[in-house]
């Protein structure tokens, strides 16, 4: 394989030019010359005069030519650089003694400087130990497999024993064992003697007494570990306190230079770089790992030479150690079996990729937290003989890091209402750093707590805060011929930056709600003022996000009958009000209060208008009375002949229960289990089964059965709830309003239906909620109503996608038939972006459809810069599930003796120099001899 090359400081560009400019300008003065001449000398003298000179100019490009030869087989190296924003972390909190020895390896320190020896010895040990810890967890109980683990520990301590650097092991030192006092050279010949004495017959005592023994070994290699790591570290402090400047800067060097820029030093820049000596024997690619996919950086056959640099600055998203590989892989088999050259070079080259002679190396922290197993790639390739080489960067530990990981906080808000939430944040700092968290709007302050760090994981805090003043400010904003119900409004939450963190941009995440700024409307109907309705009409009064309305009629009362009218405690005198509700809380109201219109606009309130209905039983048993034909159509519930009231001992959710938010008061499942658990029981409760369709939320135990106390079902386009009991009150007990307004709120907002966010004199629309994750697909709701002011039935409606200004689909939505008017659809899967919605319909001119609806698709969450340690344990295990080698960055030297035995050949390069051989120089004096001659011939001479 031969390549024509520029190497000269002049790049071939310029050249290229400045030859011109000579070619151009010795054209034109010698055509001056030749220009009475006949014939073809007129035009053949200044030609050969001018390549002449571009030969001559084109020298200080420097050209030469590479010659490239295969000899034998060579062996097939892929090496993958994670390119996730983890590698861009430093790692300023790692051991000094591995600090010194990077530093060695990538340049910083003179050869010697650190003795390697102990951190050999150290790791020979752990990694003796890892593997038979690991093989006895997962090896069966079969004699045979125990003999083999036996020999591989034997082999692999006996390597620890004969290590150059034991000599140096300290001969004292706490022993597991108090009254075992042999020096540690004792204790690893006793090992060696004990796996020796090992025989492993076929019968369970033997093979139990075998496993025995063998942890016991792993427990003094644990301890033998020990010493040496203090061994090491007495040495590394000998040299800190010897004040060498040397060392003072190569620290301060490494605490400055980021994972990736070692990563690429090490293959490309160090005096031993992996790249330059790979390549000599091997095929050689350069990956990176970007999310799912892999892309080529370098490659040996291509581009043989050493460029500068290979990244920018890692910035993926996520770091998925699988899809790329195992993509790469595949396409690499296909052009094996796809492409073929015409060169024999080339042919060797590109298609010797047999999985016996592969290995893939991967540099990466090991932060995996998107994608396929890497563990399962492993496997996979490793059976087919492709072994995994990983190598470690960063400190195994946490940096001294704080970061916002989570926010818990609902999807929606009144505006007069307090919006309170938790943080969930990870503290990885010293203690007693002063931690100050914060919620911004707009860079406003409207929440802080400052607590102490304490180095304990992750911890959650509280925050509440008001919107009103924002909310009215964002809704001035908006045209006046919109009416905004639901305001999207965006907050940051945040960790002021702390002197010594890792990193700053895991400190704040965002969080996006809808702020809802109209009262919802409740009523209330009741044939009498129980317990129940009083409580319950006192706590949702005192609540500024509710319009309530209670009306008590009946046998007994004040009003023996229905009062109707627009005024307060009145039922509304027509359907339209009606509809103008958003919740009935429905008690025990005697049925022949109502008029048949009146039971019909309840049922086509649920029905049609889409409102929720939550009916709340008591131990007179109105509620079985509703007729059949209207209300009692939209009960979940049957009565069966005997219904006396049963007491109830212990409330539980059901499995659909616990899926359902709505019922959850606490994050961890279990607790929001016990939380209902201890909440006081109903001491009356209405035996009732659950109608088919229907779902029990709630269940009172009673005798040791489960008996249904909330069942819910859809009716039509609204939600029905029903309570078996009106003892919700006593949920009050030493608690007041803490969990009654706020399991009725939750209650409440489950079963009525979501507000449309934005609204004119003909068009209301919905988008769902303010955020959706990448990939969602956003719900569109949108009410249309004709000039009559009643419900638009026959239009052909759009709803347009705006992303960026421009219209990124339309969308047909397609008529509710349930309920007049509504019409719904959906816009498929959508990507990271802000989006506005917009709605054209047939007979409605654009200029009158004013309202949009607005959401936003926010990126994946991966938590990237949440784990800031190198995750080792899993790269180890990689290496030993595919057949490969584990290694950390200051052992990247190794890497090519580890690979050496993939490859049968080795490259040859060589390069002719054009520019300084007698064939350019001949070409040269060949042209201006051929011009010399045919100008004595023309006679200008």
């Amino acid at each position: 394989m031969t390549k024509l090359k520029f190497v000269g400081d002049l790049p071939l560009w310029t050249g290229l030019l400045l030859a011109l400019l000579v070619v151009v300008m010795s054209w034109r003065y010698y055509r001056r010359e030749t220009s009475e001449l006949s014939g073809r000398l007129r035009w053949w003298l200044p030609t050969l005069r001018s390549f002449a000179f571009l030969l001559g100019v084109l020298v200080l490009t420097q050209p030469v030519l590479q010659h490239r030869k295969v000899i034998g087989e060579l062996g097939n190296v892929r090496i993958y650089i994670d390119a996730s924003q983890s590698m861009g972390l430093l790692d300023r909190h790692l051991g000094v003694d591995r600090k010194l020895l990077i530093a060695e390896q990538q340049g910083w320190l003179e050869p010697g400087t650190v003795d390697t020896g102990l951190r050999e010895l150290i790791d020979a040990t752990s990694s003796a130990r890892l593997r038979a810890v690991s093989q006895l967890q997962t090896s069966g109980t079969s004699a045979e497999s125990l003999r083999q683990l036996r020999d591989d520990l034997l082999a692999g301590v006996k390597t620890i024993q004969t290590h150059a650097s034991w000599g140096q092991v300290p001969t004292d030192g706490e022993p597991p064992d108090e009254s075992d006092s042999r020096k540690p050279a004792d204790r690893l010949a006793d090992i060696v003697r004990q796996l020796n004495d090992i025989d492993i017959a076929d019968n369970d005592a033997s093979i139990a007494s075998a496993r025995e023994t063998m942890k016991v070994t792993c427990d003094t290699l644990q301890f033998l570990h020990t010493l040496l790591d203090q061994q090491l570290e007495a040495q590394v402090q000998q040299l800190i306190s010897s004040n060498d400047e040397s060392i003072r800067s190569a620290l301060a060097v490494f605490d400055d230079t980021p994972r990736w820029r070692r990563a690429e030093r090490s293959l490309l820049e160090t005096s031993s770089a992996v790249f330059t000596e790979l390549k000599q024997h091997h095929n050689v690619q350069i990956l990176a790992l970007h999310d799912q996919t892999s892309i080529e950086l370098l490659n040996s056959i291509s581009l043989p030479e050493t460029p500068a640099t290979l990244l920018d600055v890692p910035d993926a998203a996520t770091s998925d150690l699988a899809s790329g590989i195992v993509s790469s892989q595949n396409a690499a088999i296909t052009s094996q079996h796809n492409e073929e050259s015409d060169s024999a070079v080339g042919s060797r080259a590109l298609n010797s990729q047999s999985p016996s002679n592969t290995a893939i190396v991967l540099l990466t922290d090991g932060q995996h937290n998107s994608g396929p197993s890497p563990l399962q790639t492993a496997r996979i390739l490793g059976g087919q003989g492709i072994a995994f080489y990983p190598i470690s960067f960063g400190a195994t530990q946490q940096a001294p890091d704080v970061s916002v990981t989570g926010l818990e906080y609902p999807e929606m808000v009144f505006q007069k209402d307090r919006v309170r939430g938790t943080m969930i944040i990870q503290d990885s700092m010293p203690a007693g750093q002063p931690i100050l968290a914060q919620v911004t709007h707009e860079g406003e302050v409207l929440w802080q707590q400052e607590i102490k760090s304490d180095n304990s994981g992750e911890r959650r805090i509280d925050f509440d805060f008001s919107v009103d003043e924002i909310v009215t400010k964002a809704g001035s904003q908006f045209a006046t011929a919109v009416k905004q119900n639901a305001i999207p409004l965006a907050f940051d939450a945040s960790i002021a930056a702390i002197e010594g963190e890792a990193e700053l941009e895991n400190n704040s995440r965002s969080m996006r709600f809808a702020a809802i700024t109209q009262k919802y409307k409740l009523l209330i109907l009741d044939g009498r003022s129980r317990w129940e309705t009083r409580y319950l009409r006192n706590v949702l009064e005192r609540d500024t996000q509710w319009d309530v309305n209670v009306v008590i009629a009946g046998p007994g009362n004040d009003s023996e009958t229905l009062p109707c009218g627009d005024q307060k405690d009145m039922f509304p005198a027509s359907r339209e009000r009606l509809f103008e509700y958003d919740l009935i809380v429905f008690g025990e109201l005697a049925p022949q209060v109502l008029a048949d219109q009146e039971f019909a606009w309840i049922q086509e309130f649920v029905e049609i208008r889409g409102g929720g209905i939550i009916f709340v039983d008591g131990n007179r048993g109105r509620l079985s009375q509703l007729p059949r034909e209207t209300l009692g159509a939209l009960l979940p519930v049957e009565w069966s002949s005997n219904s006396a009231a049963v007491r109830s001992t212990m409330l539980q959710l059901t499995d659909r229960g616990i899926q359902e938010p709505a019922l959850n008061f606490d994050v961890d499942p279990n607790a929001n289990q016990r939380f209902w658990n201890e909440l006081p029981p109903p001491q009356s409760l209405n035996p009732v089964t659950a109608s088919p369709g229907a779902e029990v939320l709630v269940e009172a135990m009673t005798d040791g059965s489960a008996t249904p106390m909330m069942v819910t079902r859809s009716f039509g386009a609204g939600r029905v709830l029903y309570l078996a009991s009106d003892e919700t009150w006593r949920w009050r007990y030493k608690a007041a309003d803490t969990y009654h307004q706020r399991i009725w709120n939750q209650l409440a907002r489950y079963v009525m239906p979501r507000p449309f966010a934005a609204s004119d004199e003909f068009l209301s629309i919905d988008t769902g909620p303010v955020n959706y994750a990448d990939g969602d697909s956003a719900n569109i709701r949108v009410r249309l109503l004709g000039l009559d002011g009643k419900p638009a039935t026959d239009s052909t409606v759009d709803a347009l996608l705006w992303k960026d200004g421009r219209i990124a689909s339309t969308i047909s939505l397609e008529a509710d038939p349930n309920v007049p008017g509504i019409y719904r659809g959906n816009s498929g899967g959508l990507v990271e972006g802000n989006y506005e919605v917009s709605v054209q319909a047939s007979g409605f001119s654009q200029e009158a459809l004013k309202a949009r609806g607005q959401f936003i698709v926010l990126a994946p969450e991966s938590g990237e810069l949440q784990k800031t340690g190198c995750n080792e344990d899993l790269l180890k295990q990689m290496a030993i599930d595919s057949g490969g080698a584990y290694l950390r960055e200051e052992q990247i030297g190794k890497l090519a003796a580890l690979l050496s035995p993939l490859s049968s050949g080795r490259v040859v390069d060589s390069t002719t120099e054009l520019w300084q051989s007698y064939w350019w120089f001949a070409a040269i004096i060949s042209i201006l001899a051929l011009e010399w001659f045919l100008r004595k011939r023309a006679g200008l001479l």
